[in-house]
């Protein structure tokens, strides 16, 4: 009987605590989504929707946008989670697992931190990391939970601070993978414990400081605490302090400064820094200041949100007061104005829809060989062009649409280098179709288009940072930004839509498509000298024009830094072909043998100087972009070698051809 007695209170005790914690449904509501994705947040010095801010993060943690509630990780087929407060299945419509979105995800890690831990959330590409940490391991790429990481959490940062010390270029990859397991570890932590402020209150009634009431709502004990820490010599030493310190860290959301979630825009416009909970708590017992009256509201208002679960109608009433709070404040002071158009360009996502519809229209091309002059041709070449027109214009648009919400030229980052370049070739691709009407144009827009929206994806995600970055210092002169920087680019792009027509021909060649004189070889090598003159042109125009910025900024003209030198190289190769070509040095094989090689100085100029780590126009060392590099040089010497194959084969067949008699 005292045994039923004892289970039946746990019971109750468990049902109690279960009452007090918001649903999962509340937290999947669309309604409840739309108002937290909408939330205007400063983040890195730019105005953005929290919707961003979140899908962010979980890309950084998973490598993806999305993320399913199952018990054992999507790589290994999942089943659905148990809500540990229920102990019922977190299922939708067919019992079937619960995807979320970023922003869903996000609301289950602050409001459900109970859940959102035993969620496979830590992509770990290395199982040896995991071993090295002595806890069990699953597949060798697979993910992990925060909780079957937090028994080894002591072990984790004891590593990471000797490998930390150590230097990334020293590191065993399973080292650079604890790395960063635990900076992610460490994040994850301090979202989760993000409205422990309220939900964790410190203390007790009689050992609180009086004018701290328990449990503390900071929006009116802050000015009480600022007090007591003042007059206290060794605030740490006050047990009550010290757990208000460790619940009060989670409201930052990040240990990086430029990462705390500040979403409270300041009544003074002078004043260009918002605030946020975490910024105001340790601020204000840095400087030892009691925030205004104003600043104080944000905080009570923030809190609402919090204890207005779990019920669900004054819930999204407080966030919703909340968000029109905010979003007014941020129109009083000329700010947020493309959150709106920014929340359009993640749901439309132009670059991931480009990239298949340009897949496609490569798969139409394809069609168009099978039996040239048939209708199946003709019907094939006009879904390709519809196709591959479509999907120009999604990525066009894209760019455009970024370039309206950061207000400057589409190109400052390597990502957005590969989002123009590659739209940029594939309009040159159907500029040059719609001008011979051969299907060459097509089949480059299609190879270009394709590779350029799948290697920018996959640049995002390895790179897993916000990609609508904000303008450095020393390129805020948006004149010179958008007259050398586009055509430099633009120059890379056509240089490298000669080196595909090239790459084209060599693989007809070697499939027997082709011969040399040809009327389709002779088609392929004129448009391909047009392209050379014109990158030719675009190349020249855009260095003259850097080096007259370089100017401008840095005090000198030219330096020989590396991207400088890559620019040259690319003029001088593309004077070199010409020049050959003009002089009857090289001939049809010639020219595109030179081609390929132009290619791959291209190459380097646009990704290779960012891995030297050295130079004032180096992006950034991106992890695994060398064996890419090498991975095509490869391929376009093994090209190269069979193009000289047939240039010496071609030549033998001319000297040994018998004289024509007088």
């Amino acid at each position: 009987m005292k045994n039923f007695l004892v289970t039946l209170l746990v019971m109750l005790a468990s049902l109690a605590e279960a009452a007090e914690l918001p649903s999962l449904e509340l937290l999947r509501d669309p309604e409840v989504s739309a108002i937290f994705e909408a939330i205007p947040v400063l983040e890195s010095g730019r105005i953005k929707p929290l919707e961003k801010v979140a899908n962010t993060r979980l890309l950084s943690f998973r490598a993806r946008q999305s993320i399913w509630l199952t018990d054992n990780g999507e790589m290994s087929g999942g089943k659905p989670l148990v809500d540990p407060a229920t102990q019922k299945p977190i299922v939708k419509e067919g019992d079937k697992p619960v995807k979320l979105s970023g922003t869903q995800w996000l609301l289950l890690t602050w409001f459900r931190p109970d859940v959102a831990r035993i969620v496979p959330l830590f992509k770990v590409d290395n199982s040896s990391a995991i071993a090295e940490l002595g806890l069990p391991t699953k597949a060798k790429r697979d993910q992990y939970t925060y909780a079957e990481i937090e028994p080894a959490r002591v072990t984790l940062m004891d590593k990471m601070k000797v490998y930390r010390e150590m230097g990334s270029k020293k590191l065993s990859p399973e080292q650079r993978m604890i790395v960063q397991l635990a900076s992610s570890y460490l994040d994850f932590e301090m979202m989760m414990g993000h409205f422990d402020f309220i939900r964790a209150p410190f203390g007790k009634g009689e050992s609180l400081p009086e004018g701290v009431t328990a449990p503390v709502r900071l929006s009116q004990s802050l000015p009480k605490i600022i007090e007591v820490v003042k007059n206290s010599g060794a605030p740490m030493q006050l047990p009550w302090f010290q757990q208000f310190f460790k619940t009060a860290l989670g409201a930052m959301m990040s240990g990086n400064a430029e990462a705390q979630l500040r979403l409270f825009p300041s009544a003074d416009k002078s004043v260009e820094i918002w605030d946020g909970p975490g910024a105001l708590i340790f601020d204000s017992l840095n400087s030892g200041t009691v925030p205004n009256a104003g600043q104080l509201k944000w905080l009570a208002d923030y809190e609402d949100i919090y204890l207005a679960l779990p019920d669900a109608a004054k819930f999204k009433t407080a966030s919703q007061a909340l968000l029109t709070k905010i979003q007014t404040a941020a129109k009083e002071r000329g700010e947020a104005k493309y959150v709106g158009l920014e929340q359009h360009l993640i749901k439309a996502d132009y670059f991931f829809k480009a990239q298949w519809i340009f897949l496609t229209g490569f798969i139409l091309v394809g069609l168009t060989w099978i039996s040239p002059g048939s209708r199946l041709e003709k019907t094939a070449r006009l879904l390709a062009w519809l196709a591959l027109i479509s999907a120009t214009a999604l990525a066009v648009t894209g760019v455009v649409v970024r370039c309206i919400i950061l207000q400057r030229p589409p190109i400052t980052t390597l990502y957005e280098t590969i989002l123009f370049i590659g739209s940029a070739c594939a309009l040159l691709g159907l500029i040059a179709e719609w001008l011979t009407k051969r299907g060459l144009g097509l089949l480059i827009a299609a190879v270009a288009g394709t590779a350029c929206m799948f290697l920018s994806i996959q640049f995002d995600t390895a790179e897993a940072t916000d990609n609508l970055q904000q303008l450095q210092a020393v390129l805020i002169t948006n004149f010179w930004l958008s007259t050398h920087v586009p055509i430099i680019n633009l120059g890379y792009a056509a240089c490298m839509v000669a080196a595909l027509i090239s790459i084209v021909y060599f693989i007809k060649r070697l499939l027997g498509g082709l011969r040399t004189g040809d009327d389709d070889a002779r088609a392929m090598t004129k448009i391909a000298y047009a392209f050379i003159g014109f990158g030719l042109l675009l190349s020249l125009v855009g260095t003259v024009l850097g080096g007259i910025w370089a100017n401008y900024s840095w005090g000198r003209f030219w330096g020989w830094d590396p991207k400088e030198n890559g620019a040259l190289m690319i003029v001088l190769m593309c004077l070199v072909i010409l020049h050959a070509r003009l002089g009857g040095y090289i001939r049809e094989i010639g020219l595109h043998c030179c081609n390929l090689v132009l290619g791959c100085i291209v190459i380097f100029s646009w990704f290779g100087v960012n891995q030297l780590g050295v130079g004032l126009h180096a992006y950034g060392f991106t992890d695994g972009t060398w064996p890419k590099i090498y991975g095509y040089w490869l391929s376009q010497v093994l090209l190269l070698t069979y193009g000289l194959f047939l240039a010496w084969r071609e030549g033998r067949k001319v000297k040994n051809r018998p004289p024509v008699p007088a």
